[in-house]
């Protein structure tokens, strides 16, 4: 039986092991009672197992401030989900069978197949946290696979009228019109600065990219090694970026005062006042595919399209290639009806 100590602030103290973990506890009280029940209350949650939910909780606890801004938000979203479907479970008395359930639950909620595969991410790492502090001796994620034949994200492109609407209202604001002209991301086009540009080359340094923290504008370097690339700086673009007169090599293109990119609220304004001048309804990421799209329609290489547009993977960039290839067949196809 764990000894009852006083400590000098007048408070008491014992100490007990964990069985599951062999460290020692420590139970701290203004009196004997107090304590006991505390140790009585850890004894039945060590025997009976925590929740899955408590030990979600303490791992993202830890493993929210190693996460990158972009990552935080998808993996909060996919523990939300864990908790509500796992929740005061006992974590040892989940079994494999009982994750693959969950999985094509999300299935059949349309999810898409990444979207499901970063949810088995997160709830491997939290099985994984429990291995780790002996709650468990096995992760019962590792056999569960991602449920397969599910359908992929449809990767869309700006309409046509979209498109010419961009290209004839750069002066409005640069922000669409260099999406489209480079298939830059978001936040690389944040991130871009004077410097970046290399105008006697024709030439584009992609180096950092911007995320936001709740409003605030975070620079960083990209996620992946294809994220830091060259790409060329096109006629139309290099045209536009001229009629600018003041181009301090520090200062970010898009910017209102050019001395730090545009915060979340600042950047959804000019986007929506944007939106409302020109009647474009497009996000950034479909200019990011129209730019891809184009790309093909004018003989590019896949390969070549994926280092411009610094995908990881070839296949990211092949599910545009094949969404552009479907389309073109089928416009092929109505050609061919009409004449036969």
């Amino acid at each position: 039986m764990p000894k009852l100590k006083k400590r000098p602030d007048g408070r008491y103290v014992k100490t007990m092991t964990d069985p599951r973990t062999g460290k020692r506890v420590f139970f701290y009280g203004d009196n004997e009672r107090e304590i006991n029940r505390k140790i009585m209350e850890y004894s039945a949650e060590a025997a009976n197992g925590r929740s899955f939910q408590k030990i979600s909780d303490i791992w993202w606890a830890e493993a929210e401030a190693k996460l990158a801004e972009q990552s935080k938000r998808g993996y909060k979203r996919a523990k939300m989900r864990a908790d509500e479907c796992f929740s005061d479970i006992a974590i040892k008395d989940i079994r494999p069978r009982n994750i693959n359930d969950y999985l094509l639950e999300l299935a059949k909620q349309g999810l898409s197949q990444k979207t499901i595969a970063k949810h088995r991410l997160v709830v491997n790492l939290i099985f994984s946290y429990a291995v780790l502090h002996g709650d468990i001796e096995v992760n019962p994620c590792t056999s569960v696979k991602i449920p397969s034949n599910l359908p992929k994200k449809q990767r869309t492109s700006a309409s046509e009228q979209d498109e010419k609407t961009v290209k004839n209202s750069a002066d409005i604001w640069l922000f669409p019109f260099i999406a489209l002209m480079t298939g830059m991301r978001k936040g690389e086009i944040l991130a871009l600065r004077w410097k970046d540009i290399d105008f006697d080359r024709n030439l584009i340094k992609v180096s950092y990219s911007v995320a936001h923290n709740g409003d605030r504008p975070i620079v960083k370097k990209p996620k992946t090694e294809a994220g830091e690339r060259v790409i060329p700086l096109l006629k139309p673009l290099k045209e536009a970026l001229l009629k600018i007169d003041q181009r301090s090599a520090e200062h970010y293109i898009i910017s209102d005062t050019g001395e730090s990119p545009l915060t979340n609220r600042r950047f959804t304004t000019l986007m929506t006042n944007y939106r409302r001048q020109t009647g474009v309804t497009c996000t950034a990421h479909e200019l990011r595919h129209s730019f891809a799209t184009i790309a093909f329609e004018n003989g590019i290489e896949p390969k070549t399209v994926q280092e411009i547009l610094g995908h990881k993977q070839l296949s990211t960039t092949m599910d545009i290639y094949t969404t552009f290839r479907e389309k073109a067949l089928q416009s092929a196809a109505d050609k061919l009806n009409n004449i036969l």
